[in-house]
């Protein structure tokens, strides 16, 4: 008799232990899949993107409405005086949003909007825009900084075309490992890495307010690559006072104008359709965390395609202007 139950306590563990890894091998192919799918879209629009288009847009859109032609501003220095840079900056950071050196910021906004619909409050959803667009100013404000410090001629030599290029390719490229990393663990490819992390650890960095801080370093440092012609021209204009001060408030208004947009929608969603998101969230906890993989997925793959597969085999990219699509 003992015998006979022994064996089917035995059983019984078994089937649970089988239960639970299938259970996890599903949830790695659903993981796999949203990440699949995320980082095809994101290929896809770096392929398509059309550069001449989109920088045209922004700056016709912020810029030439408000400060004229940028090119040369910085050599007015002297005429313009310091005041106007703070002007360059706003307009210098609304033209940057929609570009290929801020789009990745639109594919984290689902990731911080279900992090905000699970927070304990309000006012604690509140904090997660509040948090990220702190961390972006701080970011842009050191590397306003170190461009300050450099005065004119450092500056100009920062500028030059083989430093903006070799910047570019790897800052992005970096960024996009990251977000790709992240959103594997919020995907569940991961789960050995995150079983090894300790209890702590694990909470830390699952409290959205860690997120939203993380999200927000890693838009701020979009700024470090950016090639984007308005915003070099913006850097020179900082430089030209050799102040790190100065370059430091001029960038870090420069960084707050670039995620106004995005931010703005996230306040939006989060006020207007946090309940909605909140529901969602708790009815559909996975469903939730594979959107927030596909989207950190979507924006990581652009980055990576665009900036840095495309930089090394040109040939790869452009599908738009080889198909004959865009006008080259």
């Amino acid at each position: 008799m003992s015998t006979v139950l022994e064996r089917s306590i035995a059983g019984d563990r078994i089937a649970r232990v089988a239960s639970v890894e299938e259970s996890a091998g599903a949830q790695v192919a659903s993981g796999a899949l949203w990440l699949a799918v995320g980082a095809g879209v994101g290929m896809c629009v770096a392929g398509f993107w059309n550069v001449k288009f989109v920088d045209g847009l922004g700056v016709s859109a912020f810029v030439s409405p408000v400060i004229g032609a940028f090119q040369g501003k910085a050599s007015q220095f002297s005429e313009l005086g310091a005041g106007f840079g703070a002007l360059f900056a706003v307009v210098a950071g609304l033209a940057a949003t929609a570009t290929a050196s801020s789009l990745a910021t639109f594919t984290m906004l689902p990731l911080l909007a279900f992090a905000g619909a699970r927070s304990r409050s309000a006012m604690a959803a509140w904090r997660l825009p509040v948090i990220m667009t702190a961390a972006v100013t701080l970011i842009g404000a050191l590397y306003g900084a170190f461009i300050g410090r450099m005065g004119p001629d450092g500056g100009a030599a920062f500028n030059a075309g083989s430093v903006r290029g070799a910047q570019s390719f790897v800052v992005f490229s970096a960024l996009g490992i990251v977000m790709l990393g992240w959103s594997a663990v919020e995907g569940g490819l991961l789960p050995g890495v995150v079983r090894r992390a300790s209890p702590i650890t694990r909470a830390f960095f699952g409290e959205p307010a860690t997120k939203a801080a993380v999200a927000g370093a890693v838009v701020g440092a979009f700024a470090i690559g950016r090639p984007l012609a308005v915003f070099r021209e913006f850097l020179l204009y900082a430089a030209q006072p050799a102040s790190a001060g100065y370059g430091a408030v001029v960038m870090a208004m420069q960084s707050l104008a670039s995620v106004f947009i995005p931010v703005a929608l996230l306040a939006f969603g989060l006020t207007f359709a946090g309940d909605r998101i909140e529901t969602w969230t708790q009815t559909s906890p996975r469903r939730s965390a594979l959107v927030s993989a596909g989207a950190l997925a979507a924006g990581g793959a652009f980055l990576i395609f665009y900036w840095g597969i495309t930089r090394e085999w040109p040939a790869l990219g452009r599908w738009g202007f080889q198909l004959g699509i865009y006008n080259k």
